[in-house]
Parts: structure tokens; sequence; C-alpha cells
């Protein structure tokens, strides 16, 4: 008798397991786009569309990835993008551009006419980076601006930003990739604003001239990441 009740509260223990529900959290990056008074608050007579970035092939997943060492990646099983990460820095540099009204027109799809304009990018880099008691946000990436008359691109630039985040959840940091985002567009559309004022100030397009890569910014503040060898 003694054994039928040892064995019958085995079962309900397993089966109580069995039916715990893991809860599946889905984010996104977000934040309000604010221009800033540095742009030549001109509005360019041109239309611009925004192309679906290209990704990594290693981050071109719902699964948020996380690394602890420069080798090895991990996924997170319940902790997903709402949005594939290509759609979600594409629909932020669309509503980034539609506020800084320096564009008559942005686009995100194709239309029947062609517009002057195509801005493309590349994602290297949406993670999760750990080091042993510390995280961080890491964004790494890329943006070229195109000349469709001339099929020539005229800008390009590229980042890679990290921020050490102040809890060690996903969500903290979510919310530093979304920061770095914001300072990466904000950066970004600087640098187009000033190349359409001298395209207006020219009257034509002039070569672009590579930009040196932006010096950290005090906002948000940005942490260097432990070489490689200080990881465990």
């Amino acid at each position: 008798m003694f054994k039928k009740i040892i064995l019958l509260f085995a079962a309900i223990t397993l089966l109580g397991c069995w039916g715990r529900v893991i809860q599946t959290s889905y984010y996104q990056l977000d934040y309000v786009p604010t221009p800033k008074e540095s742009l030549n608050q001109t509005t360019y007579p041109y239309t611009v569309r925004v192309k679906d970035f290209d990704v990594a092939e290693v981050y071109r997943r719902n699964n948020i990835v996380y690394r602890q060492s420069p080798y090895q990646l991990h996924f997170y099983n319940y902790d997903l993008w709402a949005v594939k990460p290509e759609y979600l820095v594409s629909d932020m540099l669309f509503r980034h551009l539609v506020v800084s009204k320096i564009f008559s027109e942005i686009r995100r799809s194709m239309d029947v006419e062609e517009p002057d304009f195509t801005v493309t990018g590349i994602i290297r880099a949406l993670e999760e980076y750990d080091n042993q008691d510390e995280w961080y946000a890491h964004l790494a990436m890329n943006m070229n601006l195109q000349d469709n008359r001339t099929k020539k691109v005229i800008w390009s630039r590229e980042w890679d930003y990290r921020k050490r985040v102040s809890n060690l959840e996903p969500i903290y940091v979510v919310r530093g990739l979304s920061e770095l985002l914001e300072l990466i567009n904000n950066e970004a559309i600087a640098d187009i604003d000033s190349v359409m004022n001298s395209i207006t100030v020219n009257t034509q397009i002039v070569p672009p001239v590579p930009l040196p890569r932006a010096a950290v910014s005090s906002e948000p503040e940005m942490e260097e990441l432990p070489p490689p060898g200080e990881i465990e």
C-alpha cells in the first residue's frame, strides 16, 4: 500500500512538471524619433525608399541571440523578436526619416515610379553580449544611399556600437539596442541631410567622401567590449 502511495505521488509530481507552461516573451526595437536641431531644416524635393535591410545569416531569426564567447552563439528559446530584425530596423529608420522631414516623400515599398534615392543597409550584429556578470547590447550595421539615376552610392557609413545594460534581463538588452539604433539613425540622417544639402547647392551629385566612423557618444554611454581573451 505504501509503495502504491509513493508511486502515485511521483506520478502527480511529474504530471505537474510536464503541465507547467513556460511563458514566451516577444520584443521589438522602439523609440520616439526626435528631429535634431542640427539639421538644415530643409525639405529636399526628392523621394527616397527605405528597403528592407539585409542581415547576417545567424541573426536572420526570431530568437534573440546572445553570446558568451567570440566563437559560440546561443539562442533564447522563449525570448523572441516579435518581427524579424531586418524589418524592425528598417521600419524604425523609415519612421525616423518621416519625422525628420528632410525628403518630400518616404517610401517602404517599390512603387510604379522609381524613387530618386534608395537607402539600403546590412545588420552585421544584433545581440546580447555577456561577459561574466556584465551584459552588453551590441549593434553593428552599415547603410548606403544610392542615387537611382546614376546607380551610384553617394553616401556610405558603418557603425559598431555597444552599451552596458543595467540589469541582466533580455528586456534591458532590447532597450539598450533601441537606444543604439536611435543614435545610429540620428547620425545617419544628419549625414544624409549634409549630402542632400551639397547636392542642392551644387545642383549635381558629387562623388562620396568616405566618412570617419563616429567617435563614441556620451549619450547613450558606450562601453568597449572586453578583449576576447577575457571572456569566459
